[in-house]
């Protein structure tokens, strides 16, 4: 990409305190670590970091200029050396935001925006590899789907994509909004509304608000789409004026799935109705929450002319996701279900009633770690995880982290045998426990929020080799 600085200037509203006006800029960069000759460096500030400490570093590294914040600048001594540009704004994160919107405009590609409580990435995965049989698509990289992350995927977009697909995540109240805002999407997706991220916005019904500025501030000649078995989601669709097209596989829908069957390692196997027609659709992915992903990514394919055997078959060659219900064979005939990427009430329920419905005649091992953010419901969704195990055909549980007593108290008093619930210290005590415990025929279930890494559990139980 090419940027003036008269671009740059219109866009961030800043002012150019040194440096000549018919300067450009050869692309956009946030890390002083991976910046290149001739790029323009945002300075932002978080939490750990404020790059406005590199903004020297960078123009020493033939940076084509920086962008940082008034107040911020100030304090920045140059030492007699002339910078080649430096550029004074209010917010380096809203001029980034504001940089990515102009971006956007220059190309009025459409534009593809999913958020929701479970399933983003996934489904953000399969509406592209659907698309990218017909299409060169620019979609978010790996789960960059914040403030930082989405303005950075629109800064690369070149005349040569054809749609765009953006993930939005949410961990702060008006990060959907804002996001929605810069992006200006053609097609809307909430894909279902649970409880997560409570910690920030308390309760269910603040999700569904915050969720809900997507279909309130996108584009209202659009389409969204509507998940048919989220009464939430479609309350949110109510109000919007644009096209709406239906999905689901409980309730009537124009794209539907019927016959849902899993099949261990071979993945999940459905029935999808589309326009009247039948048709068979394996996925390599285990799960039956997979199941509503694919729909979407059918349903947005057809909307953008894809034909829908394409899309069909493009779903089934697509591999399992890394931490994301990943199946791994053990010696000895051991499953391993890997979904330790992260955890909300929702998405645990959804693990524990899979690896029940998936262990055969082998015994169920769940091994669960701590849900993280959230907040005040913290107690009740672990006691509440407890009483779910119980409910299931699991044959052991070992719950690790702060509110792992929490659980397995729980799921003993809810009938749980007490000789087969454990609580553990560490990934190397449950490591050891595991060993030892599965047999040929087992189906084990690692499962926790990103912040409790429990990948490093599956990692100790792959040392034993994998089949």
């Amino acid at each position: 990409m090419i940027l003036t600085i008269e671009e740059v200037l219109k866009a961030t509203g800043g002012k150019l305190l040194q440096g000549e006006r018919n300067a450009f800029f050869q692309g956009i960069s946030t890390d002083s670590r991976t910046i290149r000759e001739g790029e323009l460096f945002i300075a932002l500030k978080g939490a750990r970091f404020d790059g406005h400490h590199f903004a020297k570093e960078v123009l020493e590294k033939k940076a084509g200029g920086v962008v940082i914040d008034e107040d911020k600048g100030r304090n920045i001594r140059w030492n007699g050396y002339r910078p080649r540009a430096v550029i004074a704004v209010q917010d380096t994160l809203l001029a980034l935001g504001n940089l990515a919107h102009d971006w956007r405009r220059k190309y009025r590609t459409p534009m593809v925006a999913l958020t929701g409580s479970n399933g983003k990435t996934t489904t953000k995965e399969m509406i592209a590899t659907c698309l990218e049989t017909t299409f060169p698509v620019l979609k978010t990289k790996g789960n960059l789907n914040n403030l930082i992350g989405l303005p950075l995927t629109l800064l690369t977009l070149t005349e040569k994509e054809r749609v765009v697909v953006l993930e939005m995540g949410m961990n702060v109240p008006g990060e959907i909004r804002r996001l929605t805002e810069i992006a200006e999407p053609d097609i809307g997706l909430i894909t279902n509304i649970q409880k997560a991220h409570l910690e920030g916005l308390g309760t269910v019904e603040r999700v569904k608000e915050e969720k809900g500025e997507l279909f309130r501030r996108m584009r209202r000649d659009g389409t969204i789409l509507v998940n048919q078995d989220d009464p939430l989601v479609i309350d949110l669709s109510h109000h919007y004026p644009g096209q709406k097209i239906t999905f689901g596989i409980k309730h009537p829908a124009e794209v539907m799935a019927k016959e849902i069957r899993l099949r261990g390692s071979e993945g999940t196997f459905f029935t999808l109705i589309f326009e009247k027609e039948a048709m068979e659709v394996h996925l390599r992915l285990l799960g039956r929450h997979f199941v509503p992903n694919a729909l979407c990514a059918i349903a947005i394919a057809c909307l953008f002319g894809v034909d829908v055997k394409q899309a069909k078959e493009a779903l089934e060659h697509l591999q399992p996701f890394p931490m994301r219900m990943e199946i791994i064979s053990l010696r000895g005939e051991k499953m391993l279900i890997n979904d330790a990427y992260n955890a909300n009430p929702s998405s645990m329920e959804l693990a524990l009633e899979t690896l029940a419905e998936v262990k055969g005649e082998g015994r169920a091992v769940a091994v669960l770690g701590d849900m993280l953010e959230l907040g005040g419901f913290t107690k009740e969704a672990h006691e509440q995880l407890g009483e779910k195990v119980c409910q299931l055909p699991i044959d052991f549980l070992i719950a690790l982290g702060e509110e792992a007593a929490v659980v397995v108290e729980s799921a003993i008093r809810h009938g749980f045998p007490k000789e087969r619930a454990n609580v553990v210290e560490s990934h190397s005590e449950a490591i050891s426990r595991l060993r030892p415990m599965i047999q040929s025929g087992d189906w084990v279930l690692v499962k926790g929020s990103r912040g409790m890494a429990m990948e490093k559990i599956v990692e100790g139980l792959r040392e034993g080799g994998t089949r």
